[in-house]
C-alpha cells in the first residue's frame, strides 16, 4: 500500500458514498475524515480500533462511528474482509428530519463516538434490503432524482440505526467483544494517549505497563499493523488538523502543542504524510466549512 495514497486528504472526500467490497484494500494507517461511518461485516474478521477501544468485528456485525475519532482497520492474517462501508456528511442533506437529528443526538450524547451492534436475523434482513436500494441508485448515473432516491434510502438507514441503537427493536444487540489482547492494546494506547505530545521513551512505555519492550513492539504491530512510533506520529498528525482546522493558532504554536521540536521538522512531517502543507490544508478546510 503505498501510505500517500492511502492518505488521501480528508477534504477530498464525497459527502456521501458507498462501497460493498470483498478484497483487502484498505487504509493500513489511523486516519480521520468528517462525517459519519458505517460498517457492514457480512462474512470474515476484522479488527477496528479507535484511541480509547478495540472492536473485533464478526460476520453481521455493524459498526457505527463518527469518522472525525482517529481510526483504523486490522484484517488477520488469512480472513475473508467482505463488507458494507457507508459513510456520510451532514452536508449531503439540504434539510432537517427527524432520523437525521435523533441519529446526530445518539451520537454525540455516547461516552465514545462509536458502537457495535450485532444484527440478528430480522435485522440483517432489513439492513440488506436498504443496502440494497442504496447501491442500485448509487449505480446509476442517468436516473431522475437519484440524490433526492439517495437521501430518502439514508434517511431509512438512519431510522433503521436509531431504532437499534435505542433497542426498541431487538433487530440488533449491543456488544463489546473484548478479548485478552484487545484489552492489552487498550491499555497500550491509554498509555500513549497520555504521551503522544511529549517527549516520551519505549522504556518509560514498557516499564509503566510492566512488559518487555521488545514483547511490546512486537505485540503492538501484530495486533494493529503500525509501529508505535508511527501511531505517536499519526496520533500527532491527527491531532494538529484538528487545531489547523478549528482554531487560528500560527503554525508554529500548533507544532509545539502536537509535540515537534521546530515547525519546519511540522512542516516537513505533514506534507509527507498529508501531501499538502499545513498552510494549505487550513485554507481548504476554511473555504469548504469543515470542523473536526
Amino acid at each position: 500500500m503505498n501510505p500517500k495514497r492511502d492518505l488521501a486528504i480528508l477534504l477530498q472526500r464525497n459527502d456521501f458514498s458507498i462501497a460493498c467490497k470483498t478484497d483487502l484494500q484498505y487504509p493500513r494507517h489511523f486516519h480521520s475524515h468528517p462525517g459519519y461511518e458505517m460498517v457492514w461485516l457480512r462474512d470474515g474478521a476484522a479488527q477496528y480500533v479507535f484511541e480509547d477501544k478495540v472492536y473485533a468485528m464478526a460476520k453481521d456485525s455493524l459498526l457505527v462511528f463518527k469518522s472525525s475519532s482517529l481510526h483504523k482497520v486490522h484484517v488477520p492474517e488469512g480472513r475473508k474482509y467482505a463488507r458494507v462501508v457507508i459513510q456520510f456528511t451532514r452536508n449531503f442533506f439540504g434539510f432537517e428530519h427527524e432520523a437525521l437529528e435523533e441519529f446526530q443526538r445518539i451520537m454525540d450524547r455516547m461516552t465514545a463516538p462509536h458502537e457495535l451492534l450485532q444484527l440478528q436475523s430480522e435485522g440483517a434482513g432489513a439492513l440488506r434490503g436498504i443496502v440494497d436500494r442504496l447501491m442500485a441508485e448509487n449505480a446509476c448515473d442517468d436516473l431522475w432524482g437519484k440524490k433526492g432516491a439517495i437521501q430518502i434510502h439514508l434517511l431509512e438507514l438512519l431510522l433503521f440505526l436509531c431504532r437499534s441503537l435505542r433497542r426498541e427493536t431487538g433487530v440488533g444487540d449491543r456488544l463489546d467483544r473484548g478479548t485478552d489482547k484487545a484489552a492489552l492494546t487498550e491499555n497500550i494506547l491509554l498509555e500513549l494517549n497520555a504521551a503522544w505530545s511529549t517527549n516520551w521513551s519505549l522504556d518509560a512505555l514498557a516499564s509503566r505497563l510492566h512488559m518487555n519492550k521488545f514483547y511490546l513492539c512486537h505485540f503492538f504491530k501484530k495486533e494493529l499493523g503500525v509501529t508505535i512510533q508511527q501511531y505517536i506520529l499519526q496520533k500527532r498528525f491527527h491531532e494538529a488538523q484538528k487545531l489547523l482546522i478549528n482554531t487560528d493558532l500560527p503554525i508554529r504554536e500548533v507544532a509545539s502543542r502536537v509535540g515537534f521540536v521546530s515547525d519546519s521538522n511540522f512542516i516537513r512531517g505533514f506534507k509527507k504524510h498529508l501531501n499538502t502543507t499545513p498552510k494549505l490544508f487550513r485554507e481548504s478546510a476554511e473555504a469548504q466549512q469543515y470542523k473536526l
